[in-house]
């Protein structure tokens, strides 16, 4: 335990002073109350996280090129924490990296992205190391495919063999058995059925009510918590302020597209604060 806390104490600090410039609830709320996106990009200078990437260019005016530079600043981010990693610790983020691609102000993450890092992690010499990793990307596997299964089902009404096409072929805590019977549920109070006789529900209070993306941000959010709390002294920390990032670049990026089109802030606020 003393030679992880040695080995990612400098890193995880790194990670904590950026996650403490990460912007607040109070922040989002004030921004939302902005008029025109001027106002945004003005407030956006103004605070650590994000004034330094401005470099003083004062061409930064539009909401296409604000966007641009928040969408850098997670990968000016990345970048210096990996430069401040050991090898294995590299060999870690390098791992996540795919997950921090944008194209046209949405994530975009190559197809196969999930399957060869989970195969990549498998193998992976045992250790702490692989069960963080394992608990993080195989939390977020199972639960993107809980989501797309759910869409599927409830929204377009689409069949088991349909369903497969489109799920990462890989499992954590879901069984074989639980991803066919979520697949092959008739409607949604069958597909909560089954779903609450999962690892993730079984034997406690349900972690979320299933509400879509809003229960993938909820449980995510739970694990990444529960696996810091798990390993302090691990590459968990640095993974959580990477998933915070991208939720604050998420929320940064609807505000502005509803400013844009003068959408009512408390409309923005539900979207962005739920």
């Amino acid at each position: 335990m003393a030679g992880g806390l040695l080995q990612y104490s400098g890193l995880v600090a790194k990670a904590r002073a950026m996650q403490g410039r990460l912007l607040k609830r109070e922040d989002f709320e004030r921004i939302t109350e902005f008029q025109t996106v001027a106002e945004t990009i003005n407030f956006l200078r103004e605070q650590e996280s994000y004034g330094k990437i401005y470099g003083g260019r004062e061409e930064i005016q539009h909401r296409g090129q604000v966007e641009a530079l928040i969408h850098n600043s997670i990968l000016e981010d990345y970048q210096k924490l990996y430069r401040f990693g050991s090898q294995e610790q590299k060999r870690a983020m390098e791992l996540y990296y795919g997950q921090l691609q944008y194209e046209d102000s949405i994530p975009k993450v190559e197809e196969g992205y999930f399957e060869g890092t989970w195969n990549q992690i498998g193998e992976l010499p045992g250790g702490r190391m692989k069960r963080v990793l394992r608990e993080i990307f195989g939390t977020q596997i199972d639960w993107l495919n809980i989501l797309w299964m759910y869409r599927s089902k409830v929204f377009f009404h689409e069949s088991p063999e349909e369903i497969a096409k489109i799920l990462i072929p890989a499992r954590y805590k879901l069984t074989k058995l639980q991803s066919r019977e979520l697949m092959e549920a008739g409607e949604a109070d069958t597909f909560l059925k089954v779903l609450s006789a999962t690892a993730y529900f079984r034997g406690r209070e349900p972690l979320v009510t299933m509400q879509d993306e809003v229960s993938y941000r909820q449980v995510m959010q739970k694990m990444y918590r529960r696996t810091c709390r798990k390993y302090p002294a691990s590459i968990a920390p640095v993974f959580y302020y990477f998933y915070q990032k991208e939720q604050e670049i998420e929320h940064l990026t609807t505000a502005l597209e509803g400013i844009r089109y003068q959408v009512p802030a408390k409309d923005i606020r539900d979207l962005i604060l739920s």
